[in-house]
């Protein structure tokens, strides 16, 4: 389908995109994707061991002990809702991170963001 295919090694991704659910369920999936996504590229040695997680998820004002125990407890609706987002993203004509679309209009990559951001200006977004 010309779209980049998703390695079958991801030891890590089912836990992640859990929490990440649990995380913008609870209000605060940009400050948990912000602190994951820095502990993860941002040079973190072994930053899946020892407590760097908890730490990151703390700084996002959540607890990671609860996020995963709500993730074992939840998995087949936590597994729904991601797939529905990507069904979503598909439909959106999307592949890959960060993924925005509005209005039909698709924005794919930080590089993007603030031409988002404009689009929802010109539709009345207020600054909070």
């Amino acid at each position: 389908n010309g779209r980049p295919q998703t390695a079958e090694d991801q030891p890590y991704i089912h836990r992640l995109t859990r929490l990440g659910v649990l995380a913008a369920e609870a209000g605060k999936g940009i400050e948990f994707a912000d602190e994951i996504s820095t502990l993860i590229w941002g040079g973190t040695p072994a930053w899946d061991q020892g407590d760097d997680l908890a730490q990151a998820t703390a700084r996002a004002s959540l607890d990671l002990a609860t996020l995963d125990s709500k993730a074992l407890a939840e998995a087949s609706r936590l597994e729904a809702v991601i797939e529905q987002n990507q069904a979503d993203h598909d439909k959106a004509g999307h592949w890959g991170v960060p993924t925005c679309a509005f209005q039909g209009e698709p924005f794919f990559g930080q590089d993007r963001l603030d031409v988002l951001l404009w689009r929802l200006q010109q539709a009345g977004l207020q600054a909070r």
